[in-house]
């Protein structure tokens, strides 16, 4: 690979990488602010439905992450190519810890299923397991009112 290239790819990279940082930023802290809001909430059925508003948009963000974060690790594959570039000698000189890209993107996959799980296990399912089977099986079913 050419010097000219490597340096476009540096510098897209450069411009990726804040964007991963701005975006990781912004994860931690809109759900930092939903999660002190979500305390606030004094009514159990608000708070539910506000569970499943954060497990959405966490869900959202977290796919936005993901994809930079892929962006960030392809213009670091090709620097790397480069023996000769400055990043490839640090990368390869440092094993423990890993790079920090591949933890950072973690988190907010972390807190995003932790959403998606509190929104389902505060959900009352049983409304809607015999809502279900009473339009599944006609009003016939047991205890089916």
């Amino acid at each position: 690979m050419r010097k000219e290239e490597i340096a476009q790819i540096d510098s897209e990279r450069k411009h990726l990488e804040s964007l991963y940082q701005e975006r990781i930023n912004f994860y931690l802290v809109f759900a930092s602010v939903f999660v002190v809001g979500l305390s606030e909430i004094g009514d159990a059925n608000v708070k539910v439905v506000a569970l499943w508003v954060m497990a959405i948009v966490s869900t959202v963000i977290t796919l936005s992450v993901i994809r930079t974060f892929r962006l960030v690790m392809k213009a670091l594959a090709e620097i790397k190519a480069d023996e000769h570039h400055p990043y490839t000698r640090y990368h390869d000189a440092i094993a423990i810890p890993p790079d920090a890209n591949k933890f950072l993107v973690s988190v907010p996959v972390i807190l995003t299923v932790f959403f998606w799980w509190a929104a389902s296990h505060y959900s009352n399912w049983h409304w809607l397991w015999h809502w279900l089977l009473s339009h599944v099986t006609g009003p016939t079913y047991p205890g089916v009112k």
